[in-house]
């Protein structure tokens, strides 16, 4: 295919100026390689100085968005004038940030954040101001240019009814799960790595970024609890975090004494962080704000022991997975009870496979557009 060019006929807008870390970032990427095997043609408004890959029918055009107030232009004006200055043509507009945007053509926004929609309390406080702004302002701005004729697909079917909730008709909000790839290494590892004796040291993992809601501190007491009782065998809680990451959770580690328990592996290689999935007694899961929890889904895949929250986006995920314990995201006695379970088996404990088959992903995504 030719170079494309800006003023081409049935053009694809994609708005994904804010999409530069993390798993808005990994949406972003699912979205570019699954777009570059379609015969559409796309202008993706990226964000500045994130490398993504070339493809012959996506043009990128990267904007700076970094501070809230160029966001709210960019979404609100600047948008449209550069459509308008550019002469593009384009019959739909893709969102992929969460909010809606001011264009004259169809709109589809594709929700992720879940901050405004989720009914879980928590403290107003300097470490959570932020997110109470999310869950307040926010929402403003995803309906701000909504009509009636406005898409939105969303990762599961909790958000589906949530979103219903805030007056979208559900027949214009679709679901669709998001890639759950795994390298192809972990099909070969053996059943005696598979099945290990595990009398004397007990792995519990957690990969998961330092956001308050992600509830490390939970674990923390519920390990404080398990130390308590006097149990014969070590047990490691394994954590994505460095030291200096979450300054709270380090002072309770040191407070709790819990130094010797607790393993600070930081951010590592995709590749490296199935093989701590793969090498753990169970996964651990107590954060009580997500749209997906994609590491649900990974622990799920690989058959892992599976101790998260009790919440609407862990049942949705998880539904008929038989590896699964959820518990109340607060009360620590039931968190230490069930991890002295899986400490107190004599072999890793596997399930069969979590499967998305049925699941409608990107595949379906861009046949549906």
């Amino acid at each position: 295919m030719d170079r494309l060019k800006l003023n081409e006929v049935d053009l694809i807008l994609v708005n994904a100026t804010a999409l530069s870390s993390g798993g808005a970032l990994t949406i972003l990427r699912q979205f570019i390689a699954h777009a570059a095997l379609t015969n559409k043609k796309y202008i993706v408004f990226a964000p500045i100085e994130v490398p993504l890959d070339v493809h012959a029918n996506i043009i990128y055009i990267e904007v700076d968005t970094k501070s809230w107030l160029k966001r709210i232009w960019w979404d609100s004006f600047g948008l449209k004038r550069y459509i308008k200055q550019h002469n593009i043509e384009s019959a739909l507009c893709i969102s992929l940030q969460n909010t809606s945007v001011n264009v004259d053509c169809q709109q589809l926004i594709y929700l992720h954040q879940p901050l405004p929609f989720t009914t879980v309390k928590y403290t107003f406080n300097k470490e959570t101001i932020k997110y109470f702004l999310y869950k307040w302002f926010y929402k403003f701005f995803i309906f701000l240019f909504v009509t009636k004729s406005t898409r939105f697909v969303v990762q599961t079917q909790w958000m589906k009814a949530a979103l219903a909730q805030s007056g979208v008709a559900e027949g214009n909000i679709s679901v669709f799960t998001p890639d759950i790839k795994l390298p192809d290494g972990h099909l070969n590892k053996g059943p005696e790595q598979a099945q290990r004796l595990t009398t004397e040291q007990i792995s519990f993992f957690y990969p998961a970024s330092s956001l308050f809601y992600k509830n490390h501190l939970l674990i923390l007491d519920a390990l404080a609890l398990l130390k308590a009782r006097q149990l014969n065998q070590k047990v490691r809680f394994v954590v994505t975090l460095t030291v200096g990451d979450y300054p709270v959770f380090d002072e309770k580690v040191q407070q709790l004494e819990l130094s010797d328990t607790v393993v600070y592996l930081g951010v590592m290689p995709y590749e490296q962080v199935i093989e701590h999935y793969i090498s753990a007694d169970a996964v651990l899961f107590p954060s009580y704000i997500e749209t997906f929890g994609l590491p649900l889904a990974e622990a799920g895949v690989l058959g892992k022991k599976i101790i998260c929250a009790d919440l609407p986006y862990s049942r949705d995920v998880l539904k008929g997975y038989q590896g699964a314990s959820f518990l109340n995201y607060q009360d620590a006695t039931k968190w230490a009870d069930e991890m002295e379970f899986v400490i107190g088996q004599k072999i890793v404990l596997n399930f069969a496979p979590l499967s998305f088959a049925q699941c409608a992903t990107w595949k379906d995504f861009f046949d549906f557009i």
